[in-house]
Order: C-alpha cells, then sequence, then structure tokens
C-alpha cells in the first residue's frame, strides 16, 4: 500500500514538472518590418531598430574593413541594425565602375565629410557633427538600440517581374507627443554588388560590395509627414511606385525606409524588406 501510495506521489509531482515547462503567450516575435511593430515583442512593444550609414568608396583600401565591422555589427544584433553603405567622396569611382549617386552626393556634402571611409548612426549629431569614425561604430550602435523607440513602422512591398514595377506602402505610427516636422524617406539598397575594389592587398576586380545604396523613391531628404506636432497614435501612410532599373538585380534589392526629424535628421526608426 505504502509503495502504492508513493507511486501516486510521483506521478502527481511529474505531472507538476511538466506543466511548469507550458510557455504561455507572448512569445519574442521578430518581423523585420514587414508588418508593424518595428520587430517589437509583443504588440505593445516596438523595437528600436538603428540605421547605420558606411560612406564608402571603391578606391578607399581602409573601406573594406569597415564594411566588414558593419556587416558583422548586424548580424550581432539579429538585423535590428540596417546597414547601408553610400558611396561618395573622391575616392567612391574607379571608371568605368561607378556607385556612386546624386542623392549620396547631396548627403556627403551636407553631412561635411572629408574622407572615407566615415558613418552616421542614426544621423545623429554628436559634438557638432554627424561624424562616426569606424572604431566607434560599436559602441555608438550599442547606446543607439538602447534608446526607446518612438516611432513604429511597417511596409508593404510589391514587385512585378514582367515590368519591373515597384509599390511600397509605408505605416508610420508615433508613439508619443513630437513636437518637431518629421520626414519619411524610402531608398532602394542592392545587396551583393561584384565590382572593383582597392584593398590593402591591391586591386579586387571581383570584389562582392554589400548593401549599396542604389536611390530614394522619394528624394534625397524623403517627404515630409506633418506640419504641427504629432500626437500619440498618429498615423501616416504613404505609397510610393517606381519602375527599378534595368540595371538592379531585382533579387538583390531592398527596400530601407526610415522616418527621421526633418530639421535635426536624425533617424527615429528604420525598417528593411525585400523586394521579392
Amino acid at each position: 500500500m505504502k509503495k502504492l501510495s508513493f507511486i501516486i506521489a510521483m506521478a502527481f509531482l511529474m505531472m507538476g514538472v511538466v506543466a511548469c515547462d507550458i510557455i504561455e503567450e507572448p512569445y519574442k516575435k521578430e518581423n523585420n518590418g514587414g508588418g508593424g511593430n518595428s520587430g517589437g515583442e509583443t504588440p505593445d512593444q516596438v523595437v528600436k531598430h538603428v540605421l547605420l550609414e558606411d560612406y564608402t568608396g571603391v578606391r578607399c583600401v581602409n573601406c573594406p574593413a569597415a564594411g566588414q565591422l558593419a556587416l558583422e555589427i548586424q548580424e550581432r544584433y539579429d538585423h535590428k541594425v540596417v546597414v547601408l553603405s553610400v558611396h561618395a567622396g573622391d575616392l567612391a569611382t574607379f571608371p568605368p565602375f561607378n556607385l556612386k549617386t546624386p542623392e549620396g552626393d547631396e548627403w556627403w556634402n551636407f553631412f561635411s565629410f572629408q574622407q572615407n571611409p566615415i558613418g552616421t548612426i542614426n544621423r545623429k549629431m554628436v559634438n557638432g557633427g554627424y561624424a562616426f569614425d569606424s572604431p566607434s561604430w560599436e559602441e555608438a550602435v550599442a547606446e543607439a538600440i538602447q534608446e526607446e523607440a518612438t516611432v513604429d513602422m511597417s511596409a508593404e512591398v510589391t514587385y512585378n517581374d514582367a515590368n519591373r514595377e515597384l509599390k511600397v506602402d509605408v505605416a508610420s505610427k508615433f508613439l508619443a507627443e513630437m513636437p518637431d516636422t518629421y520626414s519619411l524617406t524610402v531608398c532602394i539598397m542592392e545587396d551583393s554588388i561584384v565590382g572593383t575594389q582597392v584593398t590593402p592587398e591591391g586591386n579586387i576586380s571581383d570584389y562582392v560590395h554589400r548593401h549599396v545604396f542604389r536611390t530614394t523613391m522619394n528624394g534625397a531628404w524623403g517627404e515630409e509627414l506633418n506640419q504641427a506636432a504629432v500626437a500619440p497614435e498618429e498615423e501616416f501612410a504613404k505609397s510610393y511606385t517606381a519602375t527599378l532599373n534595368e540595371a538592379y538585380n531585382a533579387d538583390q534589392c531592398y527596400i530601407i525606409a526610415y522616418v527621421a526629424n526633418a530639421g535635426t535628421k536624425e533617424v527615429l526608426q528604420v525598417i528593411e524588406k525585400k523586394i521579392k
């Protein structure tokens, strides 16, 4: 009888252990900017994503190391860091290979950059300037990603292979009262472009250029979303269409969209989504 009682008691104990292993929602979720919540863990939690711009050049011998560092930072944070490599400056071309863009030149001049590689972290000003040299990227990203998100973003992308028509719908919701004017910029990025790069070991003709900024769909500084203060939960929906350039590999193209302070240029939130 004692043996039977012991077996029954142990059975109830094991049922309790199993019950403790059942995990109720919410589970941790990551949507990479596709359907809202900017990759938040729950519907009420919005994760701050960070834009790391790498201003690079194909004749810059130190730029490959900076590009590799940007990639490592992105992978470390599970793509909560969005990387955009902007070819600009005197070292940006190796004729006939040219990845420069009008918008990239405009940003380079506005930020008063003088050399490659150089970067921005959410285009935030520090000590009166926007420039972060590559050794400071890791620390700056670590600080930025801890900030509380003030904007939630989502994007839907439609692409037609037959006519290369691209349509992008972006929703931006402000999570708190915000006093300034804000803008939305939608960029096209192409990854893994093969071409020339000067390295410390010499010229490489088949170098793989990552996260290459190609163009914007709504201008270098985007489109202003508001004229007066933004109220909590206020949402803005914008749509853009374009014909994807024949020179771009659609299979390797992404949309990068970000909301920024129109005056200071600081990026508040950014999302990335593959075109196909």
